[in-house]
């Protein structure tokens, strides 16, 4: 399997140094030069498959020789043995043809535990083939750092460089960044937005200062924070009609890589008739698909902050699938958004993704009430997240006869405060947890600094 970037030029790169890297040379983002297609015969026979199976199924073209078939396996079953639910990632009934997709039995109760327990087993795997050491960069308002945090606690060849809004996290999240051995992880909070914090890392990669450092990043521009994901779709479908039903799903946009993993299945042959990005007031994805208008604007906090920003580094590549592999006219649009902070893509790619993409974006006082309600009506208790894409996806769903499968991506636990606060949560809310004071914060777009606070970083880290 070769992989190319999407704007564009003669390069080509292997599985293996799609793992080991932040961005293409050319600044561009890494993706497979073409697409394993399953027949429907093929699908409908993984069915019976366990967890671990499929994903190797899934996963496994996309590795091509890189990394042996059994060494593959054993490295994928890994991935999942922290997870604390026999079907890793079950589905919960709650309505007629209403499903939730369960996403967050992982170790820190998240759906960025998929990738993150995956590409760290990826990455020490192939730092122990080639003998080098990395750093692992990246940018998190909370979730994401967490995961890849524990995840590569057990790479000892990878160090971390975590970004972080420095008034942006929650106390535990925070918490639990701190705690983390300082000798191996540098936290670096950011006077900005999430936002700021990935134009940082984005910056950063572009324009490498460490000679001999190798860097990864751990957020999803790292073309495993995809590929993990492609799996939740074919694990529903088999669930829910074989492979051969059709399947609709609604996802909350705390990323778009889940976004542009359903894009990818339904190409490998999964039949997939609607995926529905559904967002919360910060609604720039929906903008894109409802009016073709993307924009970076102001965030607001909501009660579903992991999907408080509007920079989502997967539109690059949907934008590139779109084009039909046209490198150079994505490389023209995000430039252009990149100088002034807005884009529209060309009519008829528009309506190409309008085949298969929808959009909702759902209020805050929707939020609550839909929380409210389905614990009346089922007696489930669902974080705000997962209540965002339940109502878009109830509101929003092109067939009833479709079953219509929302993402759950944070467990509810992690919301227990709004939800005792709303009266659907029955377990005792966590004590509050302290923080120690943050080290000096980054202005944001300082690369210069960051660069020289890595420098010394890792001099002391020696």
């Amino acid at each position: 399997m070769d992989y190319v970037s999407t704007r564009g030029g003669d390069m080509r790169a292997d599985f293996r140094s799609v793992v080991l890297s932040g961005l293409a040379e050319n600044a561009g983002l890494y993706v497979p030069a073409s697409l394993p297609v399953f027949t429907e015969k093929q699908i409908a026979g993984w069915s019976w498959l366990p967890f671990d199976e499929l994903v190797w199924r899934v996963i496994s073209p996309f590795v091509g020789s890189s990394i042996d078939e059994s060494t593959l396996r054993a490295l994928l079953s890994d991935s999942y043995q922290q997870f604390k639910h026999r079907a890793i990632t079950p589905l919960e009934q709650i309505g007629h043809n209403e499903w939730i997709l369960q996403l967050f039995h992982g170790p820190t109760g998240s759906s960025k535990d998929f990738a993150a327990q995956l590409q760290s087993r990826l990455v020490d795997h192939f730092l122990k083939e080639i003998g080098k050491e990395a750093l692992v960069v990246g940018a998190t308002n909370g979730d994401t750092g967490v995961a890849a945090l524990e995840a590569f606690a057990n790479c000892p060849a990878a160090r971390m460089a975590i970004l972080y809004p420095r008034d942006g996290l929650a106390p535990e999240q925070l918490s639990a960044l701190q705690a983390a051995d300082p000798q191996r992880v540098q936290l670096f909070p950011v006077d900005g937005n999430f936002d700021d914090c990935q134009t940082l890392v984005s910056r950063l990669l572009r324009e490498w200062p460490l000679d001999g450092v190798l860097p990864v990043c751990f957020n999803s521009t790292n073309w495993i924070g995809v590929l993990a994901q492609i799996v939740f779709y074919f694990h529903a479908a088999l669930q829910l009609g074989g492979g051969s039903r059709p399947v609709g799903f609604s996802v909350p946009a705390a990323s778009s890589a889940e976004i542009y993993a359903g894009y990818i299945a339904q190409k490998m042959g999964l039949p997939i008739n609607q995926v529905i990005i559904s967002t919360n007031s910060n609604d720039a994805l929906h903008q894109f698909f409802h009016c073709n208008r993307y924009s970076t604007r102001m965030t607001n906090r909501t009660v579903s902050p992991a999907m408080d920003f509007s920079l989502f580094s997967n539109l690059e590549r949907f934008i590139w699938e779109i084009y039909e592999h046209d490198g150079c006219s994505t490389k023209a649009l995000m430039e252009h958004f990149e100088s002034c902070g807005e884009m529209s893509i060309g009519n008829q790619q528009w309506l190409r993704a309008r085949v298969l993409f929808d959009s909702y974006a759902v209020h805050e006082s929707q939020v609550r009430d839909e929380v409210v309600e389905l614990f009346r009506e089922t007696g489930s208790a669902i974080d705000p997240h997962t209540a965002v894409g339940v109502l878009a996806g109830r509101l929003h769903r092109r067939s009833l006869g479709a079953p219509m499968v929302t993402f759950g991506q944070i467990a509810p636990a992690k919301s227990a405060a709004l939800l005792a606060e709303l009266g659907v949560w029955q377990a005792s809310v966590p004590s509050t947890v302290e923080v120690r004071a943050q080290p000096p914060y980054l202005a944001k777009g300082d690369l210069d600094g960051l660069c020289q606070a890595l420098r010394l970083a890792l001099q002391r880290s020696a």
